[in-house]
């Protein structure tokens, strides 16, 4: 069984940015906004901060009301000298957030997630603007850093076209941000996904969702990866005598969704992704600086 380091494989990407942005004498502006009071939520904006500010990008954090969080959003959409905009979630924890995820304009949506960039990934659109353009789209930060990772140990070829194909996965979780791109860009890439969230399952096949009668029991033992977003302590953990021998493993929430029993059956285990996602806001921040800010154009073939 092979234990994953996000952290070990996260600085590989960390660096080639911090090279990028001192090679090319980046001057890179990202506002980060957070209304919560939460101690933890606190400090991971605090870290997220020094560890953009450790590769050369300016990183100015701003703590907010919650009802004001509109506002600066719309302020920061307006002024030039801001090329990318990052927001800690939950704020409202229900639909006001999706309302304000969706307030960030495009070209400064680091983590990917307006309907912008998500209509483009559901629509398996593979560039920014237009296929003429040739600029890449920007993926949502967390499922691109799941897959990443799997390329990273040899799980996820990037040398054929359809790298899951003939490959079953199962996922708990379906929000918006995370468990529904991920759905989308693994069945995309050939996977047959089987998502679940707290109504029901859905089965993807080549992006397209449809409904599907299955329990979490049967998807399991089909399943050749397993990924777990659950963020409660609630989700009963995923034991090893459920899964398929040799299944790989995922767990991205900060409840650990796997029992630990688990490592006695999977073939790899990945128990958290978190610098790999700072990785790749960092790498999307640098892709939306040089699609949409900067004055001269460089090929990002990353």
């Amino acid at each position: 069984m092979t234990l994953v380091d996000p952290e070990a494989i996260a600085q590989k990407y960390v660096a080639a940015v911090r090279d990028e942005v001192r090679t090319l004498a980046l001057k890179v502006n990202v506002l980060g906004l957070i209304a919560s009071a939460d101690k933890p939520s606190r400090a991971y904006a605090r870290a997220t901060q020094r560890q953009f500010g450790d590769v050369g990008i300016h990183y100015d954090l701003h703590q907010v009301e919650r009802l004001q969080l509109e506002r600066e959003i719309l302020r920061a959409n307006e002024d030039p000298l801001i090329h990318g905009i990052f927001i800690y979630f939950p704020v409202f924890h229900n639909q006001q957030d999706d309302y304000l995820r969706n307030l960030v304009d495009y070209r400064k949506d680091i983590e990917a997630g307006s309907m912008y960039w998500t209509r483009k990934l559901y629509q398996n659109e593979r560039f920014a603007l237009s296929p003429e353009d040739s600029k890449k789209a920007l993926l949502p930060c967390t499922p691109l850093a799941i897959v990443k990772l799997l390329t990273e140990v040899g799980r996820y070829s990037t040398e054929v076209e359809r790298p899951l194909a003939g490959k079953t996965v199962t996922i708990f979780n379906r929000s918006e941000v995370i468990g529904r791109p991920l759905a989308m860009m693994m069945s995309n890439d050939g996977a047959r996904v089987y998502s679940f969230d707290i109504n029901g399952p859905l089965l993807f096949i080549n992006a397209t969702p449809e409904e599907v009668d299955i329990d979490r029991a049967s998807a399991l033992r089909e399943s050749d990866m397993v990924v777990g977003g659950v963020p409660s302590a609630l989700f009963p953990p995923i034991q090893a005598s459920e899964i398929k021998p040799g299944a790989i493993c995922i767990n991205f929430s900060s409840n650990n969704n796997f029992a630990a029993d688990i490592t006695v059956a999977t073939d790899l285990f990945i128990p958290r992704i978190g610098p790999m996602t700072v990785a790749m806001c960092m790498r999307n921040t640098i892709r939306l600086f040089h699609h949409f800010h900067s004055s001269s154009t460089h090929d990002d073939t990353n």
